[in-house]
């Protein structure tokens, strides 16, 4: 494209008011609005009454910024350009954007498709969300330039450099052309100030004076009296700054037709680095044992002392702290992997609310295969909305976020997990994402969703975690759980939800999981080289029995190809307190020894045995306290008390492992009258009654009561919805006059359209006294929460709240 036929048009091509955009969708079909309705859920809810009404919130701003929030790079500057250049033609935009012509289409239809753009224009809001400098474009000159600059190359390379333009300009001069050609084309000069460069410009036509003030999305350049943006000498009052504005087409000329800097394709793929599938599948499997291993044993760790739960909610850092050291982990591991056992449904709060402990599923699932574990954790990652990394930050308010707290949740977490899976499944087998080009492959597909700092990278390291990836390539396993995240991203617009549907996915998604890491997982080794110096390698990956007899009774040192462990007095003593007596340990050890037990493991294990148990400690849940020694027997020998277990430490004193409620009723129930007391030996004559867990608690998912997750209406609600709209619109224009807009979307539409084209307005606003005033303005400015405005016919100004509006129509 030669550089003067872009400014041969306008700057801006004429907006689509409400009206022509509430024809242009009564004239779609039916299934094209159903499209639309599902492309655009926003609209949908809650169902407008007419045509007219859709057509307002459909064009106005907040639902065309919620449309292009999910458009990538390319069709995000196609419509900029069109805003630009004010041509709807896919060959020109295609070379003026570098892209492939068939891209350029594609991305009008879409448009098109999301009634961003009709037959009559860009709707209102599109304009809105640009801005007034589409790709950092000014208006045209009029008349335009004589002579138009050279194009800068060395700027399309470089964005730092400053080029050294053709012809007799000044250094400064040169300088401004450098920093407003790829806009914003905006700049300030103080008034009455001196300078060449600017004085060059003007003379030449490739800077116009915009009025005095501060104009939008200024930029500086460097030079004494030059062009300068935001910075400590342009806060001055706008009296002494004059605006000065790049016309469109010097910037096009300055660029060499092109309209964006950067180029708008994704990273290519092909640098990524290839892993070899067996390395991948031994790097995945082992991540998920791992996982496995360490949710087992939290498990194992929060039954024999739960996480109590903050006043605030969330457990706090002592708990963490004790938490990451039984698991040699650091605390942000530690955080991640409690998020993920709880997003399971493998913990709950216990009767009283103040600790997190193992649900009823935990025991089920310790119960299971390493496949069916495994994908228990992993197919609940991608649903879970929680943000373990942001454990140990402060939030708005300035509180630490604790580990399964309410602050720990983002609605943005749960799309993100799917967009990198979808994202990572697109690439070849094997191929290695490394978080610098997903971020950049995310920031290219939705430019205006941004990804917060630091969390690409987070989830990243959550899969690598879980075993969905090794050395940063997807799975066999997690390919199959992308699959069912972009199906799941996938909405049927011809039907409503399946009753039973979704139970049934989750389950067929469970198996394949499983199936896809038994696939991969190496065959168990139930052999283990124990040598004289008390460690022990295992060739291989351990079997279930064998795993299980090492992670009693020996402490691990390295893992990969083979397991290596060591037999400690701690790790012996481990396994005699989990119920093993000492010939047993050494018969199972001997089992899948092919050689004889070392003298040295074997008096291990004896010396061992015979210091345990020489302390021992009973836990007591109630103690009685009974002066009459006679009362005291009568009462542990006594058959009605006895499922309480009592048993006298003391003359008076008797002890009982059952809470103190449960004594309270059983003895009540046998005719005897105790009371309770607290550690002080004082009465309590209000007792709570609250009697301690002794059942497993449901699965508690945190952040469950804050899920912002929508459920999208069906085709058939679409239908019906389409329908009311026909029968609406059809009532609206029997009535003649349009009907006046009396919803706050409706209106504010009504009032933007009315701004930029000065038309009157008739206005019913409540006062302050709740009278109801006519009124017929004009529309100075909308803006948030309030509207200023221009009394026609009293000739004054006044601004109104936006709630104080009752309705809104064409004078």
């Amino acid at each position: 494209m030669s550089q003067k036929d872009p400014g041969r048009g306008d700057a801006r091509v004429p907006a689509a008011d409400v009206a022509q955009l509430a024809a242009h969708l009564a004239a779609l079909p039916d299934e094209a609005v159903v499209a639309l309705l599902a492309a655009r859920p926003d609209l949908a809810s809650p169902p407008s009454a007419s045509f007219t009404a859709l057509a307002a919130r459909a064009g106005a701003r907040p639902s065309v910024e919620a449309a292009l929030a999910g458009l990538d790079a390319v069709e995000l500057a196609v419509a900029e350009a069109v805003l630009a250049l004010g041509s709807r033609q896919a060959p020109e935009l295609a070379t003026a954007l570098g892209v492939e012509e068939h891209d350029a289409a594609r991305s009008l239809a879409r448009l098109e498709d999301l009634a961003l753009l009709i037959g009559a224009g860009p709707v209102q809001g599109l304009v809105d969300a640009v801005g007034p400098y589409p790709l950092g474009l000014g208006p045209s000159a009029c008349p335009p330039p004589q002579t138009l600059p050279e194009p800068l190359p060395e700027t399309l390379q470089d964005p730092g450099s400053t080029p050294v333009q053709a012809g007799s300009l000044s250094p400064e001069a040169q300088a401004m052309l450098a920093a407003l050609a790829w806009g914003p084309p905006v700049g300030t000069v103080r008034a009455g100030g001196r300078s060449a460069g600017v004085d060059e410009l003007l003379a030449r036509g490739w800077l116009v004076p915009a009025g005095t003030g501060a104009g939008p999305g200024q930029n500086a350049g460097p030079g004494q009296g030059a062009a300068r943006g935001a910075g400590p000498r342009a806060q001055q009052p706008a009296a002494d700054r004059t605006r000065l504005v790049m016309p469109r087409e010097v910037s096009l000329a300055l660029r060499g037709g092109r309209l964006t800097r950067e180029p708008l394709t994704p990273p290519d793929p092909a640098a990524l680095a290839l892993v070899d599938p067996g390395s991948l599948a031994s790097e995945s499997t082992r991540a998920a044992e791992e996982l496995v291993r360490l949710a087992a044993a939290l498990l194992a760790e929060w039954g024999r002392e739960g996480a109590p739960v903050l006043r605030a909610g969330g457990v706090g850092v002592r708990s963490l702290a004790r938490t990451a050291e039984a698991l040699d982990l650091e605390p942000g591991a530690t955080a991640t992997l409690i998020e993920m056992v709880a997003g399971a449904g493998l913990l709950g709060l216990d009767e009283a609310g103040t600790a997190w402990v193992p649900s009823t599923e935990a025991a089920s699932w310790t119960e299971a295969g390493t496949p069916e574990r495994w994908a228990r954790l992993a197919a609940a990652w991608p649903a879970s909305a929680r943000t373990p990394w942001l454990v140990g930050s402060r939030s708005d308010n300035g509180a630490l976020r604790p580990v399964l707290g309410d602050d720990v949740e983002a609605a943005w977490a749960r799309s993100l997990r799917h967009r990198v899976l979808v994202l990572l499944a697109q690439l070849e087998q094997g191929r290695a994402a490394t978080p610098t080009w997903v971020r950049a492959a995310l920031r290219a597909a939705r430019p205006r969703r941004p990804v917060p700092s630091g969390a690409v990278t987070a989830v990243l390291a959550e899969a690598a975690m879980l075993g969905l990836t090794g050395s940063g390539a997807l799975s066999r396993a997690g390919r199959v759980l992308a699959e069912a995240a972009s199906g799941a991203g996938r909405h049927d617009t011809t039907r409503g939800p399946v009753p039973g549907q979704e139970e049934a996915d989750a389950a067929g998604l469970l198996l394949s999981l499983e199936a896809a890491l038994a696939a991969d997982l190496p065959a168990p080794v139930d052999t283990l080289l124990i040598q004289s110096d008390l460690t022990a390698i295992v060739p291989g990956r351990p079997g279930t029995a064998l795993a299980a007899l090492l992670e009693r009774s020996a402490q691990v040192e390295s893992r990969g190809g083979a397991l290596t462990v060591r037999f400690t007095p701690d790790s012996v003593r481990a396994a005699l307190d989990s119920g093993v007596g000492a010939p047993e340990l050494v018969r199972a050890l001997e089992r899948f020894s092919p050689t004889g037990l070392p003298d040295a493991l074997t008096v291990l294990i004896d010396d061992a045995a015979r210091r345990h148990g020489s302390v021992r400690v009973r836990e007591v849940s109630t103690v009685l306290r009974v002066p009459d020694p006679a009362v005291a027997a009568a009462l542990v020998g006594d058959p009605r008390v006895a499922e309480l277990r009592l048993v006298e430490l003391a003359p008076g004193v008797v002890v009982s492992c059952v809470p103190a409620a449960r004594v309270l009723r059983t003895l009540r129930g046998a005719g005897l009258a105790p009371v309770l007391e607290d550690a002080e030996g004082r009465r309590l004559l209000s007792p709570d009654g609250g009697a301690g867990r002794q059942t497993a608690p449901p699965p508690t998912r945190p952040g469950n009561e804050h899920s912002v997750r929508r459920p999208r209406p069906g085709g058939r609600e679409l239908a019906g919805l389409v329908a009311r709209l026909r029968s609406g619109q059809d009532e609206q224009d029997t009535q003649g006059d349009p009907a006046p807009a009396t919803d706050p979307v409706h209106a504010l539409a009504l009032l933007r359209q009315a701004q930029s084209s000065r038309s009157r307005l008739r206005l019913r606003i409540v006062g302050h006294d709740g009278a109801v005033q006519d009124r017929s303005v004009r529309v100075l400015a909308v803006e948030p929460d309030r509207v200023r405005l221009a009394d026609v016919l009293r000739q004054t100004e006044l601004t109104v709240a936006v709630h104080r509006i009752v309705s809104v129509e064409q004078a």
